[in-house]
């Protein structure tokens, strides 16, 4: 027989792999899952909202509405309770065992799963990213107390692979819809390839934050980083640096007072290192990117890249 209530609480650890599974792929607004109604003909999404903590949903078009992830396989499958109930058990077997929870892991900072919680995480739609009108690259999006945060893989050596495998995963930093930004484990010396992991090393671009590694990634062609902080920048620089002699670094620095003392401080670690600012008065290269374009980003690039 089905546990209903255990079935409640193991969906809070990766509901939106259910709720794709379920009605499809949608995107994520604010609290709610936007998807097409999987019992009629939409073309549209909007009126079909699932609340992604509980699985609660309503068709604001159709009256259509449950109050559980179960009342939702309900709807779906068109069947009773306990008929849903197992479904949902035989798609995700993790909704049949113990809690795990990763709130729980994440307030043990030492004991942190990565690799866990990376498993648990899935390629999709957030605030973070609307935001700052980037894709998602090679991050993730995971839910922590209700709300989806953005995972960023962290590793401490640059891949030669085309995917990341999650035992090289070092440390992750979790950024919520507003921005927020934390590390439930020590960062120095780790970093996040923004770019495909694939990518020529022939030029390497490294940068402070994520989002200003999205930006340049999806602009020119070349492998980029981001070492998550201006005090891990220099460590970081020299670091690959070291792993790849041959290569071109290139820092992509933020046009501030912090910024440009940081860049400054990681060429004298490495006197090949070259310095890129944005232009046209941006502070960074996100902000180039969404005023102005990935053009625009791209013509910082063009004497390095033709050197």
């Amino acid at each position: 027989m089905a546990n209903f209530v255990l079935i409640k609480q193991k969906y809070r650890e990766n509901p939106i792999a259910v709720l794709r599974e379920l009605v499809g792929q949608g995107r994520i607004e604010g609290s709610d899952y936007v998807a097409l109604n999987p019992r009629r003909n939409d073309v549209k999404l909007g009126s079909f909202r699932v609340d992604i903590s509980t699985g609660r949903f309503h068709d604001f078009a159709t009256g259509d509405r449950g109050g559980s992830v179960i009342d939702l396989a309900m709807f779906v499958y068109n069947c009773g309770i306990v008929e849903a109930a197992q479904r949902l058990e035989d798609l995700f077997p993790f909704l049949a065992r113990q809690p795990l929870a990763v709130q729980g892991i994440l307030a043990k900072k030492k004991e942190v799963d990565v690799c866990y919680i990376w498993k648990k995480s899935t390629v999709s739609e957030h605030d973070y990213l609307r935001k700052k009108k980037i894709s998602i690259g090679n991050a993730r999006v995971n839910l922590y107390g209700g709300n989806a945060h953005l995972v960023i893989p962290l590793v401490d050596i640059a891949h030669t692979t085309k995917t990341v495998c999650s035992v090289e995963l070092k440390g992750l930093q979790f950024i919520d819809g507003d921005g927020r930004k934390s590390f439930p484990l020590p960062f120095k010396g780790l970093f996040h390839v923004a770019s495909d992991y694939g990518t020529s090393k022939e030029v390497i671009v490294i940068v402070e934050g994520y989002a200003t590694a999205r930006s340049i990634a999806e602009s020119i062609d070349c492998y980029v980083i981001a070492a998550m902080s201006a005090s891990n920048l220099r460590c970081v620089v020299a670091k690959i640096a070291k792993r790849f002699p041959n290569s071109k670094i290139v820092i992509a620095a933020d046009n501030d007072e912090t910024g440009r003392k940081t860049a400054e401080d990681a060429k004298q670690a490495v006197k090949t290192t070259e310095i890129v600012y944005p232009t046209h008065g941006c502070n960074d290269f996100n902000d180039l990117y969404q005023v102005i374009g990935a053009e625009a980003v791209k013509s910082c690039f063009k004497e390095v890249l033709h050197d």
